[in-house]
């Protein structure tokens, strides 16, 4: 994993023409997708508003026959300030809209300096873990891929799920393959404001009585039957101590499925802020070659039905 990476590009100044080409480039249409916006709010508040402000109007001037003009314009209130809403809306989506397109392009140029690919939207993203197979209008943004002895891929995720209405769901994630025989894992955390990562339906997993420091920090699930082989793999690997501090650091869920190791998070992963970058990328590859190296420590007898190493006899 690269440990010299230029973070300037993240922080840099950004001419908003250049941001403006990137987002149309990679099919975005900034323009378009504000002035869309905006004439739908507007419509519906025109609309709604006129409802008020037509029956206020009349009342009015039948109340107060020799009110003249400052009562008419009294009546027209409900409309004028629903155009005053519209107004503000239409800004504040345009102020947001600008520095997502800002965003993007700080984060292609970090990826471009330091020798990294990088696509601004995938759609239907091919991962094997759970939050990839669930809901509709599946998309990552912001993908960064580094190559090498270790390869890294992290953006973020988004889908729309619900039974009754389409609420989106945003996850910041991070994976890298696993050179070790490993049983499908899925590890959520406790931390406050986490939310929960949803398991995938291919394997059905249990849920583990494990005991310790990590069973507080996680919810754990896992092959059903196999609690004593988790316990001694996590706490050999991710419930030890000092990873364990670091998790509380900076909370993440962790899921470990047809041998590739994931994080994810509710804030985003790929983004523009430098310090993100460098915790994330050290407790992903500490994390994996942790789990590598520790996975089946020697003279253990490997149970080939779960890829767990039988406990110690007594």
């Amino acid at each position: 994993m690269p440990d010299d990476l230029d973070h300037s590009p993240l922080t840099a100044p950004v001419d908003p023409a250049a941001a403006v080409a990137h987002a149309k480039a990679n099919g975005d249409r900034p323009a378009r997708d504000v002035a869309c916006c905006a004439f739908l709010f507007a419509l519906i508040t025109a609309t709604f508003s006129g409802f008020l402000s037509i029956p206020l109007s009349m009342y009015l001037t039948d109340a107060h026959p020799d009110g003249g003009v400052g009562v008419r314009l009294l009546g027209l209130l409900p409309l004028l300030i629903g155009l005053g809403l519209v107004v503000l809306v239409a800004f504040l989506v345009s102020r947001s809209g600008r520095q997502q397109r800002i965003d993007h392009y700080r984060i292609m140029q970090f990826a471009t300096r330091n020798g990294m690919g990088y696509r601004m939207k995938v759609k239907d993203p091919q991962q094997p873990a759970g939050v990839f197979h669930i809901g509709t209008s599946r998309c990552a943004v912001d993908v960064v891929n580094i190559e090498g002895p270790r390869p890294v891929e992290i953006g973020q995720h988004t889908y729309l799920a619900g039974h009754h209405n389409a609420e989106p769901f945003r996850w910041g994630y991070a994976t890298t393959p696993l050179d070790a025989d490993l049983p499908h894992l899925l590890l959520n955390s406790r931390a406050k404001r986490m939310g929960r990562v949803n398991e995938s339906g291919k394997d059905p997993l249990g849920q583990p009585d494990l005991r310790g420091p990590g069973a507080e920090a996680f919810s754990v699930s896992g092959p059903y039957g196999r609690a004593r082989e988790i316990q001694a793999l996590l706490d050999r690997t991710l419930f030890s101590p000092d990873l364990l501090a670091r998790y509380a650091e900076r909370p993440v869920h962790v899921e470990i499925v047809e041998n590739r190791l994931y994080f994810f998070s509710p804030e985003p992963l790929s983004t523009t802020d430098p310090d993100t970058w460098r915790r994330l990328l050290a407790l992903l590859t500490d994390t994996a070659e942790r789990l590598e190296s520790r996975a089946r420590p020697a003279g253990a007898e490997e149970d080939r039905s779960c890829g767990l190493p039988q406990p110690d006899a007594g």
